[in-house]
């Protein structure tokens, strides 16, 4: 589908602020899945920016005698990400004759169609995310 002429869109505009949240997020494996533990944010811009950082490996050879002078480990910077965000549509359209008459399993055709609609769209979006996710 092509936009309308001279649309003036994001992709045009110049200014727009960095949409970069404010936590790091540490993605080593705990006990608690990654996923449903991460907070969750909403985009404020076209490209959406993270942190992630991980811990070090456990040491168990680590072990230093009393008094000894200190050795300084490696620190790591964070890792950052991004994604875009997309714009998608799911569109019903239901006479309003269809919307009066009786119906058997639901009260209005234009919610159950648009509930249907949202659901193929949820579909769509964990899809989209997964395949992210394994890249």
């Amino acid at each position: 589908m092509a936009q309308p002429t001279n649309t003036f869109d994001t992709y045009d505009s110049v200014g727009e602020r960095e949409d970069l949240s404010d936590v790091i997020y540490n993605i080593s494996p705990t006990d608690t899945p990654f996923l449903s533990s991460a907070a969750k944010t909403a985009a404020t811009a076209v490209l959406h920016e993270w942190q992630t950082d991980s811990l070090a490996a456990a040491v168990t050879n680590n072990a230093v005698i009393e008094g000894d002078e200190a050795t300084l480990d490696a620190s790591t910077a964070t890792t950052r990400l991004s994604n875009s965000t997309q714009i998608m549509d799911k569109t019903v359209v239901i006479t309003g004759t269809q919307e009066s008459v009786d119906k058997a399993g639901r009260a209005s055709e234009l919610a159950y169609q648009i509930a249907k609609k949202a659901k193929e769209l949820k579909e769509t979006w964990k899809q989209l995310s997964q395949a992210t996710l394994l890249k």
